[in-house]
């Protein structure tokens, strides 16, 4: 999981406008809304889909907090995904900025809160019986 949130931190820089542009990554406004496009479609969907079918059924039911934070973590996919999706070429530069942040928030609840959590809460025999997510 956590190769797969570097590279969503990644993508989280390349659309925050007070960042430097990143080698071999787009750097103007088309570019960057079709890349975060491409990225949703062959990466992105594909995590949040793993996340909903796997994890969540898997350890929500261990802690009344990780249904919280597991109903947190889905209403998060819904608003990124929607974000991206209505994205156009007339995007604005505030438009990728606040998706970038909400996107590395997102990324930072899940790395520092929400993992712990079912690290803490849910036995390693669950766990490592989860099928992996695919790279």
């Amino acid at each position: 999981m956590s190769r797969q949130h570097h590279k969503g931190l990644i993508l989280a820089q390349l659309l925050k406008s007070d960042v430097p542009d990143y080698k071999g990554l787009p750097t103007d406004m088309p570019g960057k809304v079709a890349f975060v496009k491409k990225e949703l479609e062959e990466r992105l969907s594909r995590h949040f889909d793993w996340e909903a079918t796997v994890l969540i059924p898997a350890t929500r039911a261990y802690h009344e907090q990780l249904q919280a934070m597991s109903d947190q973590v889905q209403a998060e996919h819904r608003q990124i995904s929607a974000r991206i999706q209505q994205l156009s070429d007339t995007a604005t530069p505030d438009d990728l900025d606040q998706l970038g942040r909400l996107l590395e928030q997102h990324i930072r609840f899940e790395e520092r809160v929400w993992f712990a959590a079912i690290q803490r809460e849910v036995p390693e025999t669950v766990l490592s019986q989860l099928p992996p997510l695919e790279a």
